[in-house]
Parts: C-alpha cells; sequence; structure tokens
C-alpha cells in the first residue's frame, strides 16, 4: 500500500514540477485531469492548490521593496511617509506634513566597492547620504563622503525601521538632528570613516567598531573652522540578538551667535534585544555644548501580537536640556500600534503624553500622531 502511495505521490510530482512555468489555468486543466483519471483525489487536489497558494503569498511577503535595479551598478528604491499630527491646547497646530520623499540610488562598482546616494524631495531638495564605501574584509571598511555619525542607537536605525514615529527627546537634542545646536542635519556629517566586526562566534561577530574623523558643521557645506571633530561607536554581541554599545562624539564647532568654536561633545550608551516577536532597546545619552550640560534616556518596548501584521509599542522618554536648571526635564510616555498592510506600506498610531520637570507647570502639550509609510 506504502509502495503504491510513493509511485502516486512520484507520480503526480513529476507531472506537476514540469508544468511549473505554465500559466495559472493550465496547471489548473492539469488538476482537473488528473481528478478525471482518477489519479488523485478532490481533496488531494485542493490541498496541491492551497499549498501553491500558500507558497505564491510567502514570495510575494519576502519582497520588501520594489526596487529598481540595473544590475550591480545601481538598486533605486524610496521611501514616502505623510504625518497627521493633532495637538492638545495650543502647543502646536494641527494638520498634515510630508515628513519625507526620499529615493536611494545604490551600487557596486566592483565586488569591493560600492556607492550611496541618498536624495530627499520633501521640501527643499537636498543630499541626505552620498559616500562610497571599499570593503577589505569584514573587519576592515573605509568610507568617505556624508553618512550618519557613528553614535547613538537610534539616531543610526533608519527612518522607515523605528518602531514608533519619532525619535525620543535626547535623540534629537544630541544627535546632529532637530533639536541639536548646530540646527537639524539628519544625523549625518561629511568626513571619512573605517569600520567592521570581527570574531566570530556560531556564525555571528562578537565585535563590531567604527571611527569617523567629521567636518562638525553639518550636511551639504563645507567646514567652518579649522577644527576636525571624531566620533567613534563600539558593540559586542555577547548572546545571541543581544547588541551593548559605547559611542563617544568629541569636537570644537562654531555654533549659535558665537564666531569662535565651541566645545561639543557627547557620550552614550545603548543595549538592544530582540526575541521572537519581542525587541527591547534603551540608551543614555549626556552631551556639552559649551558650558550647558545636557542628558537624557529612553526605555522602549515592542511587541508583534499577529506575526509581521500587528505590533504594539511603549517608551518612556525623558530630558534634561540644561543641568544647573531644575524645572526643565520633560518626560513623555508614548503609546503605539504599528499595522503591516504589507512588508512595505506600514500605519504607525501614536499618543505622547507629556509631563513637566514642576508639577504647576504642566501645560496642555499632548499629541495625537498618525503617520503611512510606503517603502517602494
Amino acid at each position: 500500500m506504502k509502495h503504491a502511495y510513493l509511485l502516486k505521490s512520484l507520480f503526480v510530482f513529476t507531472i506537476l514540477f514540469s508544468a511549473i512555468a505554465a500559466k495559472a489555468q493550465q496547471s489548473e486543466d492539469l488538476l482537473n485531469l488528473l481528478i478525471q483519471k482518477k489519479v488523485i483525489s478532490q481533496s488531494e487536489a485542493d490541498s496541491i492548490r492551497s499549498e501553491n497558494a500558500l507558497k505564491e503569498q510567502q514570495k510575494k511577503d519576502n519582497q520588501k521593496t520594489f526596487p529598481l535595479s540595473l544590475g550591480k551598478a545601481l538598486n533605486l528604491t524610496g521611501l514616502f511617509q505623510e504625518r497627521y499630527q493633532g495637538f492638545q491646547g495650543t502647543s502646536g497646530i494641527d494638520g498634515f506634513d510630508t515628513r519625507r520623499a526620499r529615493l536611494d540610488f545604490k551600487g557596486a562598482i566592483s565586488n569591493n566597492w560600492d556607492y550611496e546616494l541618498y536624495v530627499e524631495f520633501a521640501g527643499t531638495p537636498a543630499l541626505v547620504d552620498g559616500y562610497t564605501t571599499y570593503k577589505f574584509a569584514d573587519y576592515l571598511k573605509i568610507s568617505a563622503g556624508q553618512f550618519k555619525i557613528p553614535f547613538s542607537a537610534e539616531s543610526l536605525t533608519s527612518d522607515s525601521q523605528l518602531e514608533l514615529i519619532d525619535r525620543s527627546q535626547v535623540g534629537e537634542a544630541l544627535n546632529a538632528r532637530a533639536k541639536d545646536v548646530l540646527g537639524n542635519q539628519n544625523g549625518r556629517d561629511i568626513g571619512a570613516q573605517i569600520s567592521g566586526s570581527f570574531l566570530k562566534l556560531n556564525d555571528n561577530y562578537l565585535f563590531d567598531y567604527t571611527f569617523a574623523v567629521l567636518n562638525g558643521n553639518g550636511i551639504n557645506r563645507a567646514d567652518n573652522n579649522q577644527d576636525k571633530d571624531v566620533s567613534g561607536r563600539f558593540t559586542v554581541h555577547p548572546i545571541a540578538n543581544l547588541a551593548l554599545s559605547y559611542d563617544f562624539y568629541h569636537g570644537r564647532d562654531i555654533y549659535g551667535t558665537s564666531t569662535a568654536t565651541q566645545v561639543r561633545n557627547r557620550q552614550g550608551f545603548d543595549a538592544r534585544y530582540v526575541y521572537g516577536p519581542l525587541s527591547l532597546t534603551a540608551e543614555y545619552d549626556k552631551g556639552t555644548d559649551a558650558l550647558i550640560k545636557r542628558d537624557g534616556w529612553y526605555g522602549q518596548a515592542a511587541y508583534f501580537i499577529i506575526p509581521k501584521k500587528l505590533q504594539l509599542a511603549a517608551k518612556y522618554d525623558t530630558y534634561d536640556p540644561n543641568s544647573v536648571v531644575y524645572t526643565d526635564r520633560s518626560t513623555w510616555y508614548i503609546g503605539g500600534i504599528n499595522y503591516f498592510f504589507n512588508p512595505w506600506t506600514k500605519l504607525y498610531v501614536n499618543y505622547t503624553y507629556k509631563r513637566e520637570e514642576i508639577p504647576t507647570a504642566q501645560v496642555k502639550n499632548n499629541v495625537f500622531a498618525a503617520e503611512i509609510q510606503i517603502q517602494f
């Protein structure tokens, strides 16, 4: 009996394999013919249809973007984010904004040499990333151009991969972003860096490092002083899916109303652990701008209650913009729901509850935000 079942299975497999390239209707006709000939039963045919449909869906799901590819020379992808914000009280004006509309051009010059040009079209078109990297080995890569400063796990996380709509307060203030003394530089600068990974254990590297020399004047402009800034990041992976990092930034830059260089230093620690549908992230950063010392930290958790479809996220975010002022620390409690229509289309819904350091100074400044994101 088992032998007859095996022969029948091999016969069906041979016929189906030969028809892989045929159209869907031809495959359906073939199944109907096999049923008529009593080679397979109706239930077996239905099982084959279901299995093929599942494989096709999985194949579509695994296609995360729709790149325009011209071999190794050019791969074009993009990102679009449209946001709505509703502000409590008079803390802001309710409305929509196009946060990002970007095209990402990547390609290979040779097997070990590649490049990236990342361009923003929301507002005034501008170059976000523009650099080239040569890889000597996994433990040594050299990059030159405009790229992300190697500081802060959150700042280094791609905009499309954030689990909440906005980065933390300390992340915006100390990582060359919206509230930095340099203004919003998208967490980037111009310079050169070396990076790599080494000591492989169980197919995973134990250590990662990055060291960069930077202008310290932001993106798309030349330096305004003779001093060069340095930044570095070192990460250890003691167990699978856990990353523990230390990073620093030391610079003397011209900013604010001063015409002379001033100290702009940062130091930070962060950790991230991912276990199945659960991700946990924590980060502490501190910085000195001229004579002002700032610091802050956040703890964040996210969990897929429906795998690859519905994700819940929560964050505790606290920041002190001036250590000698005892009334200016703000603490945010953020909750979010993320719905993935497919791997390249995502809806964020966030609510931020804000508290000031002095209870009597509380203002109605809570924010509701929703954002649709499309990668292509």
